[in-house]
C-alpha cells in the first residue's frame, strides 16, 4: 500500500467515529434556538452538514486552500452567508499554516514532534505529518463580524482551530459585548500536541463570564468538544 494512500484511510475511519460524536452534539443544540452559526475551522464542512440545520445562517472561515473547493461543494445546500478563506486569531497580517496530512487537523501552532500522540500519528499516516506550508490571511473575529452580526440573534460560535483556540476566542471580545453568544464550543486536545501554547481558552472564557455546560469525548479519545454558556 503506497503511504500517500494513509491519510485518506486514517480520515475515513476518523469520520466513522465523528458520525457517532456529532450526533451526541447535535442532541444537545436540538433543544435550543439557535439563529446564527460562527464556524471557525470549517475544514470540510463536517459540522456544518451534521449539526446545523438547512435554514440557519452560517459564517464559515476556513484558510486551506487545499480543502476549501470541497467545504463549498458539501455544503452548497445549506444556508451559509459567507465563506471567508483565513485563519483567525487575536492579531490581523499573515500567518504560517502548517498543513498536514490529515488535513482536518492542518493548524498555524507547530506540533509538538517529542509528543507520545503526535509520534503515534505520524506512524500511522506513513511517517510523514506535514504535507506542506502555506501563507495565509490572518485576522480577528471582531475586524471581520462586529459589524455584520445583530446583537439580537442567539448565536452559536464553534471553534476548532488545532490549538488557537483562545487567540481566536481573545480576538472577538467587542463581540462578547455586543450579541448574544449563547454557545461556544471548542475543540480540547487531550494532549499537549502543540509548541507554544500559552493561555488556556477555558480561563479566557471564564474571564469573559461563561462556563463549561457539557463535554462530549470523542471516541478516539484524543480529544474533547466543550460547549460554554454564560454564568
Amino acid at each position: 500500500m503506497k503511504n500517500n494512500l494513509l491519510p485518506s484511510i486514517v480520515e475515513k475511519l476518523y469520520n466513522l467515529a465523528d458520525q457517532f460524536h456529532s450526533a451526541r452534539i447535535k442532541k444537545f443544540y436540538s433543544n435550543h434556538d439557535i439563529d446564527l452559526v460562527i464556524d471557525v475551522g470549517s475544514h470540510k464542512g463536517e459540522f456544518i452538514n451534521s449539526i446545523v440545520d438547512n435554514n440557519t445562517p452560517i459564517y464559515s472561515f476556513e484558510p486551506q486552500t487545499s480543502v476549501r473547493e470541497i467545504l463549498v461543494q458539501n455544503t452548497s445546500e445549506k444556508n451559509v452567508i459567507e465563506y471567508f478563506d483565513m485563519a483567525l486569531s487575536d492579531k490581523k497580517g499573515t500567518v504560517e499554516l502548517y498543513l498536514n496530512e490529515l488535513t482536518s487537523t492542518s493548524s498555524i501552532k507547530a506540533s509538538d514532534l517529542n509528543n507520545f500522540w503526535i509520534k503515534f500519528k505520524k506512524l500511522l499516516l506513513g511517517g510523514n505529518l506535514y504535507s506542506g506550508k502555506e501563507i495565509v490571511t490572518m485576522s480577528t473575529l471582531d475586524d471581520i463580524l462586529l459589524n455584520k452580526l445583530d446583537p439580537n440573534k442567539k448565536i452559536l460560535l464553534k471553534i476548532d482551530t488545532e490549538g488557537s483556540e483562545a487567540e481566536v476566542i481573545i480576538g472577538c471580545e467587542k463581540i462578547f459585548s455586543k450579541c448574544q453568544i449563547q454557545f461556544i464550543q471548542i475543540e480540547s486536545s487531550n494532549y499537549n500536541i502543540y509548541e507554544n501554547i500559552n493561555s488556556s481558552p477555558s480561563r479566557i472564557l471564564e474571564k469573559f463570564g461563561y462556563k463549561p455546560a457539557k463535554k462530549f469525548l470523542f471516541p478516539l479519545l484524543n480529544f474533547q468538544d466543550i460547549v460554554f454558556t454564560k454564568k
